[in-house]
């Protein structure tokens, strides 16, 4: 919502004071105030509205919410509407925003709206203002979305993608070629009996991946003088900076995307 519609808001609700002078019987001055009534809201729960045309989201300015249609769902304290989309504005959305909703975890199927930013539905065809030029943010090494967007090849639009069998060779191809063998990590940590373990390899890269059903992507390492596969994510405090924070990464995506 642009400043207009937010000042807008806060005149609509702005509560006017009148102070009046009276005598009580005792005959001292006493302060009386009377409150005016509230205007009525410019709409109502159930009313057909559509957004006007020049108005963009907050969050992604280089997407125009002008001529989205849909019904006042709740009218606001604060003279914010919540709007619920219509089933033919949702399928005529631009499928960046859908994906950027997606991503940050907001609403999709609907918005909060001042009513400066609304106009009533006269039920004639929607005219969907389309995004003239999307801007899509460069992915930044310094965060861990980015960087595990940058294992699948996806943009900063895009969400991570669920953990199942394409995704997690696509992960293993990436740590064979980035980790950097051997190394030493802690084994178990997370179970209070942390031992020492050197990792030695992800498998022979001419063999199929070693991805198992239950645990994902394997290791081998050697652990008292014994070549075994553990669990590349029960892996902990991994030796070298460059590894750590790809298994650091590989094990928050597993953890929550599978």
């Amino acid at each position: 919502m642009n400043l207009a519609s937010l000042l807008g808001v806060l005149r609509r609700t702005a509560v006017s004071k009148e102070t009046e002078f009276a005598k009580t019987n005792e005959g001292k001055i006493v302060s009386k105030q009377k409150r005016k009534k509230l205007p009525a809201a410019p709409f109502q729960v159930g009313d057909k509205v559509r957004v006007k045309h020049g108005v963009n989201d907050n969050d992604y300015p280089d997407m125009p919410l002008g001529g989205w249609a849909g019904t006042i769902a709740e009218v606001n304290n604060n003279g914010i509407y919540t709007v619920r989309w219509s089933k033919e504005t949702l399928a005529s959305i631009h499928p960046v925003f859908e994906k950027r909703c997606e991503k940050d975890g907001l609403e999709f199927d609907q918005y909060w709206l001042g009513a400066d930013d609304l106009e009533q539905d006269t039920g004639d065809p929607l005219e969907i203002e389309q995004p003239k030029k999307i801007t899509t943010k460069p992915l930044s090494p310094k965060d861990q979305d980015d960087r595990i967007r940058m294992v699948f090849g996806l943009t900063s639009n895009d969400p991570l993608p669920d953990g199942d069998d394409e995704t997690l060779e696509t992960y293993h191809e990436y740590l064979l070629k980035n980790l950097v063998f051997p190394f030493t990590a802690e084994l178990g940590a997370e179970y209070g009996h942390p031992e020492q373990v050197k990792v030695i390899g992800l498998g022979d890269p001419d063999d199929e991946p070693m991805i198992d059903d239950e645990y994902r992507i394997l290791c081998e390492a050697r652990l008292e003088e014994q070549i075994v596969n553990v669990p590349l994510a029960e892996l902990a405090d991994a030796k070298g900076n460059s590894n750590r924070q790809l298994i650091d990464d590989y094990c928050y995506w597993l953890h929550n995307w599978s």
